[in-house]
Formats: C-alpha cells, sequence, structure tokens
C-alpha cells in the first residue's frame, strides 16, 4: 500500500513545483510521506524534499556563464556566477542549517543538487553532468534566459 501513495505524492510534488519559479531550493530531511513537494533529479532515481519556495532565486544569478566542454573530466558544464546578495545568502544557509543541500530547479525539474559542506562564500557554482547528456543544454539556455530576464526588470 505505502508504494502508490508514495507514487501519488511523486505526483503530487511534480505537479505543486513545476508551477514554481526557478532557482535554488533547500533540500528539507523530511520523510517524503510528509512532504509537499517531491521532485525526482533529472538522470537519477533519488528522489528529494524540497522547500516550497526557492531561497536564491534568478535575480541573484549575476549572470550564466557559457557551456563549455571539460576534456579532462570529459563533461560539458558551466558557472552560475552569483551577485553579492546571492553569495551572502549561500554563506547564510551553509553556516545555520548544515546538514542541507541546495537543489538547482528549472522549468519546474531538479537538474542539480548542491552540496554545502565547507562551501563559505561562493562566487560562482559549477553546474555539470557526468552523463553529457542533452538536458545540459536546455538547463543552460533555460537559465540564460531566467537571468537575462530577470536582469532586465531591475
Amino acid at each position: 500500500m505505502r508504494c502508490p501513495i508514495l507514487f501519488a505524492l511523486l505526483i503530487i510534488g511534480q505537479s505543486a513545483i513545476s508551477q514554481s519559479k526557478p532557482g535554488l531550493y533547500l533540500t528539507m530531511g523530511f520523510d517524503l510521506e510528509l512532504c509537499d513537494n517531491i521532485l525526482k533529479l533529472v538522470n537519477s532515481d533519488s528522489v528529494y524534499c524540497l522547500s516550497e519556495e526557492p531561497l536564491i532565486e534568478p535575480d541573484q544569478f549575476q549572470r550564466v556563464d557559457d557551456l563549455v566542454y571539460d576534456s579532462l573530466f570529459e563533461m560539458r558544464k558551466f558557472r552560475i556566477v552569483l551577485t553579492d546578495k546571492g553569495q551572502d545568502y549561500i554563506s547564510t544557509i551553509a553556516s545555520k542549517l548544515p546538514g542541507h543541500d541546495l537543489a538547482l530547479v528549472v522549468n519546474g525539474i531538479l537538474v542539480s543538487v548542491i552540496d554545502l559542506e565547507g562551501i563559505g562564500r561562493p562566487r560562482s557554482i559549477i553546474i555539470w553532468d557526468r552523463f553529457d547528456s542533452q538536458s545540459m543544454e536546455w538547463v543552460h539556455r533555460s537559465l540564460v534566459l531566467s537571468v537575462t530576464r530577470n536582469n532586465k526588470k531591475s
């Protein structure tokens, strides 16, 4: 009986967060049965409980650098460069909420989970895909559009 409930929660969590804003969400340590926002990590079987709203929104991203191929690690990656406010938020979250991670959600899809252990005050966050999948292009393009849209508003 637990599997159908978990499946229903996954569907509810997916639809709830898919309408949420892009950004960095806090992973929550809740039992999945008690969580309102459950999302599966793209290219993985891992499932996470996330905060209802992003803690860091794209307006706290200064820019998204170009998608590049790293021949040493044989993968594509790009950097999200943070504003001073974004850096301060991540530093505060890392120091005040140990044991939590940040989850990058783009267009309702969980694309990356970022370990905050010992992160300090980061200037940028590197997003990479160990499978070098085509989804990296979509993630990059979507983030660039979100950041461009937010920077035009300010």
